[in-house]
Protein backbone atom coordinates (compact mmCIF):
# COMPACT_ATOMS: atom_id res chain seq x y z
CA UNK A 1 0.00 0.00 0.00
CA UNK A 2 1.21 3.47 -0.68
CA UNK A 3 2.22 6.34 2.34
CA UNK A 4 -0.87 8.10 0.84
CA UNK A 5 -3.09 5.21 1.65
CA UNK A 6 -1.12 4.41 5.06
CA UNK A 7 1.05 7.67 5.95
CA UNK A 8 3.74 7.21 8.86
CA UNK A 9 4.41 9.98 11.26
CA UNK A 10 8.22 9.61 9.54
CA UNK A 11 7.02 9.73 5.70
CA UNK A 12 4.43 12.70 7.01
CA UNK A 13 7.28 14.40 8.80
CA UNK A 14 9.86 14.25 5.65
CA UNK A 15 7.03 15.84 3.51
CA UNK A 16 6.77 18.95 5.95
CA UNK A 17 10.78 19.37 5.61
CA UNK A 18 10.66 19.82 1.87
CA UNK A 19 7.92 22.27 2.05
CA UNK A 20 9.70 24.22 4.58
CA UNK A 21 12.95 24.59 2.67
CA UNK A 22 10.57 25.54 -0.25
CA UNK A 23 9.55 28.33 2.07
CA UNK A 24 5.76 26.76 1.89
CA UNK A 25 5.44 26.87 6.13
CA UNK A 26 1.73 26.43 6.10
CA UNK A 27 1.52 23.53 4.37
CA UNK A 28 4.65 22.59 6.15
CA UNK A 29 3.03 23.03 9.64
CA UNK A 30 -0.06 21.18 8.31
CA UNK A 31 2.33 17.89 7.67
CA UNK A 32 3.82 18.50 10.86
CA UNK A 33 0.59 18.43 12.80
CA UNK A 34 -0.25 14.88 10.28
CA UNK A 35 2.58 13.52 11.99
CA UNK A 36 1.60 14.10 15.53
CA UNK A 37 -1.96 13.05 14.74
CA UNK A 38 -0.05 9.56 14.04
CA UNK A 39 2.42 10.02 16.61
CA UNK A 40 1.90 11.99 19.29
CA UNK A 41 5.53 11.68 20.73
CA UNK A 42 7.01 12.41 17.72
CA UNK A 43 10.04 15.00 18.74
CA UNK A 44 11.13 16.01 15.41
CA UNK A 45 7.73 17.65 14.60
CA UNK A 46 7.05 19.70 17.28
CA UNK A 47 11.04 21.18 17.01
CA UNK A 48 9.75 21.73 13.46
CA UNK A 49 6.54 23.38 14.32
CA UNK A 50 8.13 25.67 16.60
CA UNK A 51 10.76 26.86 13.99
CA UNK A 52 7.88 27.30 11.95
CA UNK A 53 5.52 29.28 14.23
CA UNK A 54 8.42 31.53 15.27
CA UNK A 55 8.51 33.01 11.91
CA UNK A 56 5.02 34.66 12.45
CA UNK A 57 4.37 37.05 15.03
CA UNK A 58 0.65 35.83 14.99
CA UNK A 59 1.52 32.01 15.61
CA UNK A 60 5.04 32.67 17.29
CA UNK A 61 3.13 32.29 21.04
CA UNK A 62 2.80 28.58 20.11
CA UNK A 63 6.19 28.03 19.28
CA UNK A 64 7.49 27.58 23.04
CA UNK A 65 4.82 24.95 23.50
CA UNK A 66 5.48 23.02 20.87
CA UNK A 67 9.43 23.52 21.51
CA UNK A 68 9.03 22.35 25.30
CA UNK A 69 7.12 19.50 24.53
CA UNK A 70 9.95 18.55 22.29
CA UNK A 71 12.07 18.93 25.24
CA UNK A 72 10.08 17.27 27.73
CA UNK A 73 10.10 13.94 25.59
CA UNK A 74 13.51 14.21 24.96
CA UNK A 75 15.12 16.20 27.88
CA UNK A 76 18.96 15.75 26.67
CA UNK A 77 17.91 16.35 22.87
CA UNK A 78 20.56 20.08 22.50
CA UNK A 79 19.05 20.76 19.57
CA UNK A 80 15.11 20.61 21.00
CA UNK A 81 16.70 22.75 23.76
CA UNK A 82 18.37 24.94 21.38
CA UNK A 83 14.83 26.06 19.64
CA UNK A 84 13.24 26.42 22.61
CA UNK A 85 16.13 29.47 23.33
CA UNK A 86 15.14 30.96 20.50
CA UNK A 87 11.37 30.32 20.83
CA UNK A 88 11.58 32.10 23.80
CA UNK A 89 13.94 34.60 22.26
CA UNK A 90 11.62 35.29 19.89
CA UNK A 91 8.33 36.15 21.85
CA UNK A 92 10.49 38.43 24.44
CA UNK A 93 10.01 42.08 23.92
CA UNK A 94 12.99 43.99 24.67
CA UNK A 95 13.20 45.15 28.44
CA UNK A 96 11.80 41.65 29.11
CA UNK A 97 15.47 40.42 30.37
CA UNK A 98 14.00 37.22 32.88
CA UNK A 99 12.49 35.90 29.59
CA UNK A 100 15.62 36.21 27.78
CA UNK A 101 17.69 34.84 30.37
CA UNK A 102 15.74 32.02 30.63
CA UNK A 103 16.31 31.51 26.92
CA UNK A 104 19.96 31.80 27.32
CA UNK A 105 19.79 29.44 30.26
CA UNK A 106 18.21 27.30 27.54
CA UNK A 107 20.78 27.58 25.26
CA UNK A 108 23.67 27.25 27.68
CA UNK A 109 22.34 23.79 28.69
CA UNK A 110 21.79 23.02 25.11
CA UNK A 111 25.75 23.99 24.90
CA UNK A 112 26.74 21.35 27.71
CA UNK A 113 24.20 18.67 25.92
CA UNK A 114 26.29 18.50 22.63
CA UNK A 115 29.57 20.89 22.79
CA UNK A 116 30.12 19.80 18.85
CA UNK A 117 26.65 21.37 18.04
CA UNK A 118 27.51 24.09 15.70
CA UNK A 119 23.41 25.16 15.84
CA UNK A 120 23.84 25.32 19.75
CA UNK A 121 26.87 27.63 19.92
CA UNK A 122 24.93 29.85 17.13
CA UNK A 123 21.94 30.35 19.45
CA UNK A 124 24.03 30.95 22.66
CA UNK A 125 25.77 33.48 20.75
CA UNK A 126 22.94 35.14 19.54
CA UNK A 127 21.41 35.43 23.30
CA UNK A 128 24.62 36.99 24.28
CA UNK A 129 24.18 39.34 21.36
CA UNK A 130 20.65 40.32 22.31
CA UNK A 131 21.86 41.05 26.25
CA UNK A 132 24.55 42.92 24.87
CA UNK A 133 27.30 41.40 26.40
CA UNK A 134 29.43 41.38 22.42
CA UNK A 135 32.77 39.48 23.96
CA UNK A 136 30.56 36.65 24.66
CA UNK A 137 28.48 36.74 21.53
CA UNK A 138 31.60 36.87 19.49
CA UNK A 139 33.42 33.77 21.36
CA UNK A 140 30.26 31.94 20.97
CA UNK A 141 29.86 32.60 17.31
CA UNK A 142 33.38 31.64 16.46
CA UNK A 143 33.33 27.76 18.30
CA UNK A 144 29.93 27.58 16.03
CA UNK A 145 31.89 28.84 12.65
CA UNK A 146 34.81 26.43 13.81
CA UNK A 147 32.62 23.54 13.85
CA UNK A 148 30.53 24.56 10.60
CA UNK A 149 32.25 27.50 8.04
CA UNK A 150 28.69 28.05 6.60
CA UNK A 151 26.74 28.98 9.65
CA UNK A 152 24.85 31.58 8.61
CA UNK A 153 23.48 32.65 12.22
CA UNK A 154 26.81 32.12 13.44
CA UNK A 155 28.10 34.72 10.71
CA UNK A 156 25.50 37.23 11.09
CA UNK A 157 26.35 37.13 14.87
CA UNK A 158 29.72 37.08 14.82
CA UNK A 159 29.51 40.30 12.09
CA UNK A 160 27.09 42.04 14.88
CA UNK A 161 29.50 41.39 17.90
CA UNK A 162 32.24 43.07 15.63
CA UNK A 163 30.63 45.96 14.56
CA UNK A 164 29.48 46.50 17.94
CA UNK A 165 32.59 46.32 19.77
CA UNK A 166 34.59 48.73 16.74
CA UNK A 167 36.42 46.12 15.67
CA UNK A 168 36.21 46.97 12.06
CA UNK A 169 39.27 45.21 10.71
CA UNK A 170 38.46 42.09 11.76
CA UNK A 171 34.33 42.69 10.46
CA UNK A 172 36.16 43.32 6.69
CA UNK A 173 37.91 40.36 6.65
CA UNK A 174 35.18 38.52 7.63
CA UNK A 175 32.33 39.80 5.00
CA UNK A 176 35.16 39.71 2.32
CA UNK A 177 35.65 35.96 3.31
CA UNK A 178 31.55 35.58 3.11
CA UNK A 179 31.48 37.19 -0.15
CA UNK A 180 34.15 35.33 -1.77
CA UNK A 181 32.80 32.12 -0.33
CA UNK A 182 29.46 32.83 -2.12
CA UNK A 183 28.63 36.29 -3.68
CA UNK A 184 24.61 35.35 -3.77
CA UNK A 185 24.71 35.09 0.05
CA UNK A 186 22.01 37.92 1.64
CA UNK A 187 23.34 37.79 4.99
CA UNK A 188 26.85 38.71 3.99
CA UNK A 189 25.78 41.79 2.29
CA UNK A 190 23.34 43.06 4.54
CA UNK A 191 26.45 42.50 7.57
CA UNK A 192 28.63 44.63 4.70
CA UNK A 193 25.56 47.01 4.15
CA UNK A 194 25.77 47.69 8.32
CA UNK A 195 29.97 48.25 8.24
CA UNK A 196 29.07 50.64 5.66
CA UNK A 197 26.37 52.84 7.23
CA UNK A 198 28.75 52.70 10.38
CA UNK A 199 31.59 54.11 8.58
CA UNK A 200 29.15 56.58 6.90
CA UNK A 201 29.35 55.39 3.53
CA UNK A 202 25.92 55.23 2.64
CA UNK A 203 25.79 54.91 -1.11
CA UNK A 204 27.75 51.54 -0.74
CA UNK A 205 25.32 50.58 1.85
CA UNK A 206 22.28 50.92 -0.09
CA UNK A 207 24.30 49.12 -2.66
CA UNK A 208 24.61 46.33 -0.11
CA UNK A 209 21.11 46.12 1.35
CA UNK A 210 19.42 46.42 -2.11
CA UNK A 211 21.00 43.74 -3.44
CA UNK A 212 20.44 41.39 0.13
CA UNK A 213 16.66 42.38 -0.80
CA UNK A 214 17.19 40.84 -4.10
CA UNK A 215 18.32 37.88 -3.17
CA UNK A 216 15.94 37.39 -0.10
CA UNK A 217 12.96 39.77 -0.13
CA UNK A 218 12.09 38.70 3.64
CA UNK A 219 15.19 39.71 4.79
CA UNK A 220 14.18 42.02 7.36
CA UNK A 221 18.05 43.50 8.94
CA UNK A 222 18.71 44.28 5.35
CA UNK A 223 15.37 46.31 4.88
CA UNK A 224 16.20 48.17 8.11
CA UNK A 225 19.33 48.66 7.25
CA UNK A 226 18.34 50.04 3.90
CA UNK A 227 16.28 52.81 5.70
CA UNK A 228 19.52 53.77 7.63
CA UNK A 229 21.21 54.09 4.32
CA UNK A 230 18.54 56.05 3.21
CA UNK A 231 19.11 58.10 6.91
CA UNK A 232 22.50 58.40 6.50
CA UNK A 233 22.17 60.76 3.41
CA UNK A 234 21.68 63.23 5.83
CA UNK A 235 25.18 64.82 7.15
CA UNK A 236 23.93 65.37 10.69
CA UNK A 237 22.54 61.63 10.88
CA UNK A 238 25.51 60.36 9.88
CA UNK A 239 27.80 62.15 11.95
CA UNK A 240 25.29 60.80 14.62
CA UNK A 241 26.10 57.09 13.35
CA UNK A 242 29.29 57.82 13.64
CA UNK A 243 29.38 58.88 17.10
CA UNK A 244 27.42 55.65 18.04
CA UNK A 245 29.96 53.52 16.82
CA UNK A 246 32.92 54.90 18.23
CA UNK A 247 30.67 54.60 21.51
CA UNK A 248 29.68 50.79 20.76
CA UNK A 249 33.29 50.02 21.75
CA UNK A 250 32.50 50.77 25.25
CA UNK A 251 30.16 48.97 27.98
CA UNK A 252 27.19 50.36 28.69
CA UNK A 253 28.51 51.10 32.40
CA UNK A 254 31.32 53.03 30.61
CA UNK A 255 28.89 54.52 28.37
CA UNK A 256 27.25 55.69 31.18
CA UNK A 257 30.15 57.09 32.85
CA UNK A 258 31.12 58.90 29.69
CA UNK A 259 28.04 60.57 29.40
CA UNK A 260 28.13 61.50 32.96
CA UNK A 261 31.50 62.96 33.42
CA UNK A 262 30.63 65.21 30.13
CA UNK A 263 27.72 66.72 31.79
CA UNK A 264 30.10 67.72 34.92
CA UNK A 265 32.85 68.49 33.23
CA UNK A 266 30.25 70.89 31.03
CA UNK A 267 28.87 72.28 34.57
CA UNK A 268 32.29 72.75 35.65
CA UNK A 269 33.28 74.44 32.54
CA UNK A 270 30.47 76.66 32.22
CA UNK A 271 30.72 77.94 35.77
CA UNK A 272 34.19 78.80 35.60
CA UNK A 273 34.06 80.37 32.25
CA UNK A 274 30.93 82.54 33.89
CA UNK A 275 33.40 84.41 35.98
CA UNK A 276 36.10 84.91 33.28
CA UNK A 277 33.95 85.37 30.07
CA UNK A 278 30.33 85.25 30.18
CA UNK A 279 30.81 85.15 26.16
CA UNK A 280 32.86 82.01 26.28
CA UNK A 281 30.29 80.80 28.79
CA UNK A 282 27.47 81.04 26.50
CA UNK A 283 29.14 79.38 23.68
CA UNK A 284 29.87 76.62 26.04
CA UNK A 285 26.26 76.28 26.79
CA UNK A 286 25.17 76.26 23.31
CA UNK A 287 27.58 73.82 22.11
CA UNK A 288 26.56 71.46 24.60
CA UNK A 289 22.58 72.15 24.24
CA UNK A 290 23.54 72.03 20.46
CA UNK A 291 25.22 68.59 20.78
CA UNK A 292 22.27 67.77 23.38
CA UNK A 293 19.59 67.84 20.49
CA UNK A 294 21.48 66.76 17.54
CA UNK A 295 21.90 63.12 19.41
CA UNK A 296 18.47 63.12 20.17
CA UNK A 297 17.10 64.59 17.08
CA UNK A 298 19.31 63.40 13.99
CA UNK A 299 17.31 60.24 13.24
CA UNK A 300 13.88 62.16 13.29
CA UNK A 301 15.33 64.84 11.25
CA UNK A 302 16.72 62.48 8.56
CA UNK A 303 13.60 60.49 9.09
CA UNK A 304 11.84 64.01 7.78
CA UNK A 305 13.21 64.12 4.83
CA UNK A 306 12.68 60.42 3.84
CA UNK A 307 8.80 61.12 4.07
CA UNK A 308 9.40 63.46 1.31
CA UNK A 309 11.46 61.14 -0.87
CA UNK A 310 8.87 59.07 -2.72
CA UNK A 311 10.97 56.23 -3.30
CA UNK A 312 12.34 55.88 0.41
CA UNK A 313 9.57 56.16 2.07
CA UNK A 314 8.27 53.32 -0.02
CA UNK A 315 10.37 51.18 2.54
CA UNK A 316 9.22 53.03 5.72
CA UNK A 317 6.65 50.77 8.14
CA UNK A 318 3.89 52.85 9.30
CA UNK A 319 5.81 53.66 12.50
CA UNK A 320 9.11 54.78 10.69
CA UNK A 321 6.91 56.69 8.47
CA UNK A 322 4.81 58.60 11.50
CA UNK A 323 8.82 59.38 12.68
CA UNK A 324 9.73 61.24 10.02
CA UNK A 325 6.20 63.14 9.88
CA UNK A 326 5.99 63.98 13.78
CA UNK A 327 9.46 64.68 14.86
CA UNK A 328 10.57 66.35 11.31
CA UNK A 329 6.97 68.53 11.61
CA UNK A 330 7.99 69.55 15.13
CA UNK A 331 11.41 70.46 14.55
CA UNK A 332 10.23 72.53 11.48
CA UNK A 333 7.47 73.87 13.55
CA UNK A 334 10.11 75.21 15.72
CA UNK A 335 12.12 76.82 13.04
CA UNK A 336 8.81 78.28 12.17
CA UNK A 337 8.34 79.68 15.25
CA UNK A 338 11.35 81.77 15.52
CA UNK A 339 10.98 83.21 11.75
CA UNK A 340 7.61 84.19 12.79
CA UNK A 341 8.17 85.85 16.04
CA UNK A 342 11.22 87.97 14.46
CA UNK A 343 8.81 88.82 11.47
CA UNK A 344 6.06 89.86 13.55
CA UNK A 345 8.11 91.52 16.78
CA UNK A 346 6.84 88.18 18.91
CA UNK A 347 10.83 87.45 20.02
CA UNK A 348 9.93 86.31 23.05
CA UNK A 349 6.76 84.42 22.32
CA UNK A 350 8.06 82.79 18.95
CA UNK A 351 11.41 81.95 21.21
CA UNK A 352 9.38 80.42 23.50
CA UNK A 353 7.57 78.40 21.43
CA UNK A 354 10.26 76.84 19.16
CA UNK A 355 11.70 75.79 22.90
CA UNK A 356 8.54 74.17 23.27
CA UNK A 357 8.25 72.25 20.02
CA UNK A 358 12.05 71.51 19.91
CA UNK A 359 12.14 69.38 23.44
CA UNK A 360 8.66 67.91 22.63
CA UNK A 361 10.32 66.81 19.98
CA UNK A 362 12.73 65.07 21.97
CA UNK A 363 10.25 63.49 23.61
CA UNK A 364 8.96 61.99 20.61
CA UNK A 365 12.06 61.11 19.35
CA UNK A 366 11.99 58.81 22.44
CA UNK A 367 8.73 57.38 22.03
CA UNK A 368 9.09 56.41 18.54
CA UNK A 369 12.59 54.81 18.73
CA UNK A 370 11.75 53.00 21.83
CA UNK A 371 11.09 48.66 21.76
CA UNK A 372 11.31 48.38 25.72
CA UNK A 373 7.51 46.30 26.45
CA UNK A 374 6.68 48.27 29.30
CA UNK A 375 8.43 51.59 28.24
CA UNK A 376 7.20 52.80 24.84
CA UNK A 377 4.13 53.16 26.92
CA UNK A 378 5.15 55.70 29.34
CA UNK A 379 7.09 57.59 26.53
CA UNK A 380 4.48 57.37 24.51
CA UNK A 381 2.23 59.09 26.75
CA UNK A 382 4.80 61.61 27.37
CA UNK A 383 5.06 62.39 23.94
CA UNK A 384 1.17 62.42 23.07
CA UNK A 385 1.34 65.09 25.92
CA UNK A 386 3.99 67.33 24.64
CA UNK A 387 2.73 67.03 21.99
CA UNK A 388 -0.72 68.29 22.87
CA UNK A 389 1.17 70.71 25.17
CA UNK A 390 3.28 72.40 21.95
CA UNK A 391 0.66 72.87 19.61
CA UNK A 392 -1.24 74.47 22.73
CA UNK A 393 1.63 76.64 23.68
CA UNK A 394 2.36 77.62 20.04
CA UNK A 395 -1.55 78.35 18.81
CA UNK A 396 -1.95 81.11 22.31
CA UNK A 397 1.77 82.95 21.39
CA UNK A 398 0.50 83.23 17.80
CA UNK A 399 -3.29 83.20 17.71
CA UNK A 400 -3.56 85.61 20.30
CA UNK A 401 -6.42 83.42 21.85
CA UNK A 402 -4.91 83.75 25.48
CA UNK A 403 -5.77 80.14 26.25
CA UNK A 404 -5.13 79.31 30.03
CA UNK A 405 -2.32 78.14 31.50
CA UNK A 406 -0.70 77.82 28.07
CA UNK A 407 2.63 79.20 29.46
CA UNK A 408 2.77 76.50 32.36
CA UNK A 409 1.49 74.13 29.50
CA UNK A 410 4.56 74.72 27.72
CA UNK A 411 6.92 74.52 30.87
CA UNK A 412 5.59 71.30 31.67
CA UNK A 413 6.53 70.35 27.98
CA UNK A 414 10.02 71.51 28.61
CA UNK A 415 10.37 69.69 31.91
CA UNK A 416 9.27 66.75 29.77
CA UNK A 417 11.80 67.10 27.46
CA UNK A 418 14.89 67.70 29.64
CA UNK A 419 14.00 64.64 31.73
CA UNK A 420 13.43 62.38 28.35
CA UNK A 421 16.93 63.32 27.62
CA UNK A 422 18.38 61.96 30.76
CA UNK A 423 16.19 58.49 30.65
CA UNK A 424 16.92 57.97 27.08
CA UNK A 425 20.92 58.45 27.66
CA UNK A 426 20.80 56.02 30.99
CA UNK A 427 18.47 53.47 29.61
CA UNK A 428 15.42 53.50 31.53
CA UNK A 429 12.83 52.27 30.36
CA UNK A 430 14.34 52.29 27.02
CA UNK A 431 15.44 49.94 24.19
Amino acid sequence: MSDDLHPSPDAAFARGRLLQNQHRLPDAIACYKQALELDAHHTPSFIMLALCWMQNDDTAPKSIDAARRAVALEPENAFARSVLALALNANAKDGQTTAIKEALQQAEEAVGLDPDSDFSHAVLSRLHLRLRDYPKAEESARAALSLDTENTMAAEVLSAALLLQKKDGDNKHLINYQLQRNAEDDSAHTSAGWQAVMEGDHKKANEHFMEALRLNPMNEAARMGLIESFRARSWPYRQQLRFAHFMNQFTEGRQTAIMIGGFVCYKVLSTWLKTVSPMLAYLVIGAWLLFVLWAHLARGFSSAFMVMDRFARQALRPREYWEGVVVGGLIFAAVACLVLGFAWSLTAEGGFSALVCILAAVVNAAAFTNDHWLGRYVYGGGAALAGLGALYATADAFASLHLPYAGELGALVMLLGIVTTWLRGLGVLYR
